[in-house]
């Protein structure tokens, strides 16, 4: 077997790892299994330590973020509190404006007739007294409609059209000026009544 050629050896990792590992043993004896095991354990025990002390600072850092997140939270819960009862005490206010208003008009309604003029309410809003003009009537809801009525007769108008309707429906009757006349109308929705006042 005369070749030119070296020899090619095909050897693994591992293998080459086990035959330094044997030569260390041979050159080092028998301390070699006791100083790499004892080196292990100390490494394992550092590793335990850095990892028990980084967990730990990672908590308290967390947990001070917590607080702090939690804290703002809570101060902006309790200004959307104190926001939410000055909105719920505004509209309070505001239904206790509408239910005093309503009882007011109420009222006029039902006020016996005396020798003095009478004020008319507008039938659009029926808040605000309707004032004469030349060739109508306006109201401060900005309400303005033609009628040639003087107040009295408006007012018998009024009457009886509401009246003429609740015989028929339980609704109310809804009062509406159309736009391209200038002329008050009422309708209702749920009888389909209409006329022109």
């Amino acid at each position: 077997m005369n070749s030119t050629q070296s020899p090619v050896y095909h050897t693994s990792v591992e293998q080459k790892r086990h035959a330094q590992d044997v030569a260390r043993r041979q050159r080092m004896g028998k301390q070699m299994p006791k100083l790499r095991e004892m080196l292990r354990e100390k490494y394992r025990k550092r590793i335990v330590e850095t990892r028990k002390k980084c967990t730990d600072s990672n908590r308290e850092i967390q947990l001070s973020e917590l607080r702090e997140i939690l804290r703002q939270e809570l101060t902006e819960l309790e200004h959307d509190l104190d926001l939410e009862q000055l909105i719920l005490d505004e509209l309070l206010s505001d239904v206790n404006e509408w239910y005093a208003l309503g009882e007011q008009n109420l009222e006029t309604l039902y006020v016996e007739p005396d020798d003095q003029p009478k004020e008319v309410l507008c039938p659009v809003c029926q808040m605000k007294p309707l004032q004469r003009q030349k060739k109508g009537y306006l109201c401060e809801c900005g309400v303005k409609f033609e009628h040639s009525a003087d107040m009295e007769q408006l007012q018998s108008l009024l009457h009886q059209q509401i009246v003429s309707h609740e015989v028929k429906c339980t609704q109310a009757l809804r009062f509406f000026i159309e736009p391209s006349s200038g002329h008050l109308y009422n309708m209702c929705g749920s009888c389909d009544y209409f006329s022109s006042v």
